[in-house]
């Protein structure tokens, strides 16, 4: 019996980070772009998008954990896994903030409504003080 071994293919960003992992049950159609890391049998083959490189290919919050050095994958740094972090831009103000700010801005315009109705009808008062004098 022979065991058909399973190709693992990677595709790397303009800083050479691993962005993606085929292989296996996925392996793409058209391998332009791709680059050839290894082969073998099993799971980790097979299956390697979720499997082939330890602890996944992503962090929880989205930075590429390896990259391709001297044409090997390789686990990126500590430093460059954080420098790549910091440069994430800010997150969109929450649902809870947008409301809170569409609060207070309408609190402030009721604020200017209360103190022009004051005006106006300490306008009218004098108004009225004048023409009955």
């Amino acid at each position: 019996m022979t065991i058909t071994k399973s190709k693992v293919y990677i595709k790397t960003d303009a800083q050479n980070r691993i962005i993606r992992c085929e292989g296996g049950y996925t392996t793409p159609a058209d391998l332009s772009g791709w680059i050839y890391i290894d082969e073998g049998t099993g799971d980790r083959y097979n299956l390697c998008q979720s499997h082939y490189f330890d602890g996944g290919t992503f962090t929880a919050d989205g930075i590429p954990r390896y990259k391709l050095a001297d044409s090997k994958p390789v686990l990126r740094s500590e430093e460059e896994i954080a420098a790549d972090r910091s440069a994430l831009p800010a997150p969109p103000p929450s649902r809870v903030e947008v409301l809170e700010a569409e609060v207070t801005r309408l609190r402030a315009q009721n604020e200017l409504q209360a103190q022009h109705q004051t005006f106006l009808e300490n306008c009218l008062l004098e108004m009225g003080n004048i023409v009955y004098a």
